[in-house]
């Protein structure tokens, strides 16, 4: 009795996973709540193995995107997928999901144009930036509206930054990213012949941010910007102009 109790259940079990590795990719995608942000046409493929040839993330199309669904994660009671997105400039891969704890990402890469990633950070001030960056995910665990956990970092390249004032090529620019009490925080710091600084931004949920840190000035930073240092008051002993605003 006990054994036809068991072949039934694995039955049942085979069944299951196969009828879900089976249901069309579009099919399921259609039931997605509306609120999410996200967008796919042209789907193909199965819930388990897909594509999109375009998706399209807050109303910004992004590029083709594939997934996979891992298998051993799901007895663990986690989905997990491993993606992979490439468009016009932007690209990312890596591991993404939902577990009991809500969404997370491992591993996951992400690289776009420095316009890109600008257009996504409200601040008043009148400048432009250019360049290339790269951003690391090691481990990502959601709490609304930013992060419970976070552990990463971002490279920022081939940079400039323009205001009225002038053009100032800020070097590599590196920091670190982590989560504190659902803020997100940065802390990096960057070399070049037109200044050299160290940083701290956060970003809290209320969208209010603050920066604080310093710069100093190098030789090949604009004479328009390096005559207006006055109104930052007098550098300390090492020459070091403070920093300190926020909203």
């Amino acid at each position: 009795m006990k054994g036809k109790i068991f072949t039934g259940l694995v039955f049942v079990i085979l069944l299951v996973i196969s009828v879900i590795v089976h249901i069309p990719a579009s099919f399921a995608l259609r039931h997605l709540p509306l609120n999410t942000g996200a967008d796919f046409t042209g789907v193909s493929g199965t819930v388990w193995n897909g594509s999109a040839k375009q998706f399209t993330w807050q109303g910004q199309p992004l590029g083709t995107l594939n997934w996979t669904l891992n298998v051993l994660p799901l007895f663990t009671g986690k989905a997990d997928v491993s993606v992979r997105l490439a468009g016009s400039g932007v690209s990312a891969r890596g591991n993404v999901g939902y577990g009991f704890n809500g969404v997370f990402a491992k591993q996951l890469l992400l690289s776009a144009p420095a316009s890109f990633i600008q257009s996504y950070i409200p601040y008043p001030l009148p400048v432009g930036v250019s360049g290339q960056f790269d951003v690391t995910v090691r481990d990502y665990l959601m709490n609304e509206p930013f992060c419970d956990t976070l552990d990463g970092n971002i490279a920022w390249s081939q940079g400039n930054v323009s205001s009225p004032l002038g053009n100032v090529d800020p070097g590599l620019v590196v920091a670190d990213v982590t989560c504190d009490e659902g803020s997100l925080v940065l802390n990096g710091d960057s070399k070049s012949d037109a200044l050299q600084s160290e940083f701290t931004l956060s970003l809290d949920p209320s969208q209010r941010y603050n920066i604080n840190g310093w710069f100093i000035p190098g030789d090949a930073l604009p004479d328009s910007m390096k005559n207006q240092l006055s109104w930052l008051g007098k550098p300390d002993n090492e020459g070091r102009y403070r920093l300190s605003f926020g909203s």
